[in-house]
């Protein structure tokens, strides 16, 4: 009987953890994922160097759709989905989890350093004060989903921060320009006052990697800044705590 491991990776090669790198050298197969996130400097040829097994690029397609492949490897061999990030935040793997152990095949999960447990640590924002997260995505068919809206609403009627996952289609990744050009978009069409101008914004690029960066702007003043190169994520705080207003305001002034 095989085994199916959920890896994650972490953020960078300096965040991977010496459990997961000992999985992914024993492993017999590695799915590369392609599909949830991407990092600076783990990419399939590092995973290659570390390890005996095959490695192969798993995309969505094989990830949602071809997951009975996948099943039916690790009921004979040692098999790795390795993923940036933390393996679990993304609800492909814990689909493809339960539909593993359902065909009794041992599973097991090795947590890496998540873009979202990272941001809120690199923010200095209360944990304690986060609300639901959200994923902010492309238009599809000239339809706008307006979730992300609604979830910084509920959020800020409670006083919480809202962490907000940007998009990635087609190889595209979204940018804060054009993540917060969406949202204000969403204030004009339902104009229930939940976007201000002068919202301040947290954006976090390229996090784990030696040109990562970490602003804090107003949402007026978002198309004058340069946040670098992808991959991007934002947090839209509410009420601060005067140590959380002193921590933007450093952040502000770096």
């Amino acid at each position: 009987m095989g085994e199916l491991y959920f890896i994650g990776m972490g953020l960078s090669r300096s965040l991977m953890t010496e459990g997961a790198k000992h999985i992914l050298a024993n492993s017999d197969i590695i799915l590369y994922d392609t599909y949830t996130s991407v990092s600076c400097d783990i990419t399939p040829d590092y995973i290659k160097s570390i390890t005996r097994g095959e490695v192969i690029e798993a995309d969505r397609n094989l990830l949602e759709n071809r997951s009975n492949e996948i099943i039916a490897m690790a009921k004979e061999k040692k098999v790795s989905i390795a993923t940036i990030g933390d393996p679990m935040i993304a609800t492909t793997h814990v689909s493809l989890a339960i539909e593993a152990r359902k065909s009794g095949i041992k599973v097991n999960v090795i947590p890496g350093i998540s873009v979202h447990c990272y941001l809120i640590s690199k923010s200095m924002l209360s944990s304690y004060k986060f609300g639901k997260s959200v994923t902010l995505v492309y238009p599809s068919y000239g339809i706008l989903d307006t979730a992300p809206y609604y979830v910084l609403k509920s959020n800020r009627a409670q006083g919480l921060h809202t962490l907000i996952y940007l998009d990635i289609r087609d190889g595209k990744f979204m940018s804060p320009k054009d993540a917060v050009s969406l949202l204000l978009k969403m204030e004009e069409m339902k104009n229930e006052g939940v976007i201000k101008e002068n919202d301040l914004i947290i954006v976090g690029s390229r996090l784990g990697c030696s040109d990562e960066s970490i602003m804090c702007v107003q949402v007026k003043d978002v198309d004058d800044h340069n946040f670098g190169n992808p991959p991007h994520i934002l947090i839209f705080p509410s009420n601060l705590h005067y140590m959380e207003a002193d921590a933007l305001k450093w952040m502000t002034q770096k």
